[in-house]
């Protein structure tokens, strides 16, 4: 949602200087406040708000550290520019001036550095990419002024985000439009080395619009792609790995999705580039539960793999993160800083380590509040932008553990055991041991922890395998950890007990059928002794898998399908599937799960969607997030969400229906709740339907016709739309319910909403809720005929 956000599009007076900033200073946190803001581990050096900083509202930020003085510097984007702040003293920061936007005013503007100067690119029209001689803020005579800038790229207009490789000296703006080289809003390469002269280097766009992305010299475990330049790209909908090494001819190394993605926003890579954190901006919107971190084990940048997720104890959803050593920084809007400790990640755990709550007053879902964070200065100094309330200068207090545990060694000791020796660690540590099938680099499972002595006989494992093992230290009072050891690998004798390798539950969709059912598969599994393999399928209520709370409903399959016939209708249910050895008994024990609901055949219905929790959502494909519709929680006719347009200048937007199927025999209709406030006749919205799969629209008209017309003149509304075209324009913030007449068509349909502006006055936007379209088909009623009998005896 981005209601708050549209404060950045009100006018402002151009940079007035505005006074010296009296920021609050240095206030511990005590009791879990510092300054009135919910905190753990984290104290308050400094608060600058907007009004000190020069803007109305806020958006990303950055950092620079002068190589030659070792003074550090906040960089936050605002509405109408660039503010900057030298923060070498954290507790008494000076604001030292502000770069003006290079065109108009906007919610999104990004910023990077490389070297001595800073790269700046904006979602305003026009705006192309600001560079900036960062030197020049070490002799400020009267801070804040107003600066310049010191070269511009335009071989593009608008951009979300700009990417910089400092290794390589490339930068990569994404989301780009409007110029000479769009790239079809992916990576759009400029060469930044000589940075007064930027020039365009390449494009990747096959694979659409890229929302962000980090960029790299490789130097991780795929050997494959070491020394290469990689890409790892958030495309809304996927983690898309690139090699841009030929920026003439970059290749697309994978493309991969992932279970309960709504919108793939940001990512960033663990210091041994094996993980890769990405945050969805719009799942915790779009399915209710609590923020979720998704961990990628990218080892192999042909096949990535989700390796875990992360949910948070608070509802809030996240924005941007960013990885230094073992600890992760978060910036979730309405729960702001939070920093996770990543030192158990192999093992499938990460922990909470500190936190920074710059909105008190909320931890709901919604995309108002922290923007950014930028945690690299050597000082540990944190710098968080946000919104609506400015920078905070902040310190964090984390522990940096013991020093990491080194001479490990295994060795086969006699039938199903093997014997670890390390060296001594500090005095009053604890040792914690982790152990992975096949070898080093697979999933780990912690199999010691507490141990005082400097050894441990791992028994009983199976006979013929191979076995890798991890140890690190835990510090005397507990808190901090080390680093883990370097992995060593044995295989000993003794019978083979391993259990197979197994990919986990593959679908889990409803039968469709009168009688209720829920088909699952999965791929098949390997025996790693002498097998053979069989398959154990559970059930636990809900979407998520609750193995404490889980029935067994059938063991010893050979096969690899089974139909849940005991399944309650429109009841969600989450099922995993066990991979087992009949021969020795092992399980694989792995934690993919997938969810379902019984219904019955399709049946004359009513599709209905007014943005709720638990309803399909409508699809936004054509415009990347923040310039286009949204879900927005501020205004709503019925129930607490609603469709938004947002209010970009020159912009076509729109909303898309699923395919909907029209019952034969039937005359559909469609009615939705709207609201508008529409520069009048030169910006509109309209309703269209297609009936061949989208290739081709018209629009169709309300009964009673629309509210107002477009002008008798061009407009150069974005969509094109034709002069005196009838249309939603003008001013009503009023809810009022439209009717349309769908009884000329038949067959498979689908609806849009497509919102289309010029390049000049804007106004509050367009909204649209409780959409409802009647006598299309839909999942009717299935009847639950199987008794259930759980295979383990519980219910």
């Amino acid at each position: 949602m981005l209601v708050i956000l549209l404060s950045a599009v009100v006018a402002v007076s151009a940079h007035a200087s505005p006074q010296a900033p009296v920021p609050a200073h240095a206030t511990p946190c005590v009791a879990g406040l510092a300054e009135g803001y919910p905190c753990s581990n984290v104290n308050l050096a400094a608060h600058i708000t907007l009004a000190q900083l020069g803007g109305s509202s806020g958006n990303d930020s950055w950092g620079w550290t002068d190589p030659d003085t070792g003074k550090e510097y906040a960089l936050m984007g605002l509405n109408n520019g660039t503010a900057f702040v030298d923060i070498s003293d954290p507790e008494f920061p000076i604001r030292l001036g502000v770069l003006p936007t290079h065109s108009g005013n906007s919610s999104w503007r990004d910023i990077k550095t490389r070297g001595y100067y800073a790269f700046i690119v904006s979602e305003a029209t026009s705006h192309g990419m600001q560079v900036f001689d960062l030197r020049r803020l070490r002799s400020v005579a009267n801070p804040p002024t107003t600066f310049t800038e010191d070269a511009h790229y335009n071989q593009f207009g608008r951009a979300h985000n700009i990417v910089i490789n400092t290794d390589s000296g490339f930068a990569y703006a994404v989301g780009s439009r409007q110029g000479t080289q769009q790239c079809n809003a992916g990576l759009h390469a400029i060469d930044i080395r000589a940075p007064l002269t930027p020039t365009f280097a390449g494009c990747f766009g096959s694979d659409g619009y890229t929302h962000d992305a980090q960029c790299v010299n490789y130097s991780g475990p795929d050997a494959n792609y070491i020394g290469r330049e990689i890409c790892l790209a958030a495309n809304e909908d996927t983690i898309t790995i690139v090699d841009v090494t030929n920026k003439n001819a970059p290749v697309q190394i994978s493309r991969t999705g992932y279970s309960g993605s709504s919108y793939t926003h940001q990512g960033w890579l663990t210091d041994d580039a094996r993980y890769f954190l990405v945050n969805d901006e719009i799942d915790e919107i779009d399915f209710g539960h609590n923020t979720r971190t998704y961990v990628f084990d990218v080892s192999d940048l042909d096949a990535p793999q989700l390796h875990m997720t992360y949910t948070a104890a608070v509802a809030a959803t996240d924005h941007n993160l960013y990885v230094k050593g073992r600890y992760a920084y978060l910036s979730n809007y309405l729960s702001g800083l939070r920093i996770l400790d990543l030192a158990q990640i192999d093992g499938g755990t990460i922990t909470e380590a500190a936190y920074f709550d710059t909105h008190p007053e909320s931890n709901a879902s919604g995309t108002s509040g922290a923007w950014s964070i930028y945690p690299y200065f050597a000082s540990g100094t944190v710098i968080l932008s946000d919104i609506s309330n400015g920078l905070f200068v902040l310190e964090p207090n984390l522990c940096t553990g013991p020093d990491a545990v080194t001479g490990l060694s295994a060795t086969a000791a006699g039938d199903q055991q093997i014997a670890l020796n390390w060296a001594p660690g500090e005095a009053g540590a604890s040792f914690e041991v982790y152990r992975s099938i096949d070898g080093c680099g697979g999933p780990e499972t912690q199999i010691a922890e507490g141990l005082t002595s400097n050894s441990l006989i791992d028994s009983p494992v199976s006979g013929g395998i191979s076995y890798g093992y991890r140890v690190r230290q835990r510090s005397a009072d507990q808190r901090c950890v080390s680093e883990f050891s370097t992995c060593q690998a044995a295989q000993t004798t003794g019978l083979c007990t391993a259990p197979p390798s197994f990919a986990g539950i593959a679908s889990a969709q409803s039968a469709g059928s009168s009688s209720c059912a829920i088909d699952l598969a999965w791929p098949s599994g390997s025996a790693r002794c002498n097998g053979p393999v069989t398959y154990t399928v559970e059930r636990s209520s809900g979407t998520e898998f609750n193995a404490a709370q889980s029935s067994t409903l059938v063991a010893g399959l050979s096969g690899l399908v089974f139909s849940d016939t005991t399944a309650a209708y429109d009841t969600p249910y989450a099922y995993r599937v066990q991979a087992v050895d009949a021969g020795n008994g092992s399980g694989d024990n792995n934690p993919v799960f997938l969810s379902s609901s019984a219904t019955g055949p399709l049946v004359d219905g009513q599709f209905v969607s007014g943005a709720e929790l638990g309803q399909p959502i409508l699809n936004t494909t054509g415009a990347q997030r923040h310039v286009g519709w949204e879900v927005v929680s501020d205004v709503a006719f019925s129930g607490s969400r609603s469709y938004y347009s947002t209010y970009p200048n020159g912009n076509c937007l729109a909303m898309y229906s699923p395919a909907l199927t029209i019952t034969p025999g039937q005359s559909a209709t469609l009615s939705f709740q709207t609201r508008y406030d529409i520069e009048s006749g030169w910006d509109a919205g309209l309703v269209e339907i297609s009936t061949d799969g989208g290739s081709n629209w018209q629009v169709i008209s309300p009964v009673g016709g629309y509210p107002a017309a477009m002008n008798n003149s061009n407009s150069s509304d974005a969509c094109g739309f034709p002069n005196s075209q009838p249309a939603f324009t003008g001013s009503d913030l009023n809810w009022n319910l439209v009717n349309f007449d769908l009884s000329a068509y038949s067959g498979t349909i689908q609806l849009r909403w497509r919102f289309s502006t010029d390049a000049n006055t804007g106004g509050q936007g367009w909204w649209v809720d409780d959409v409802a379209v009647n006598h299309v088909q839909a999942p009717g009623q299935c009847t639950t005929v199987s008794t259930t009998v759980f295979a383990n005896g519980f219910e």
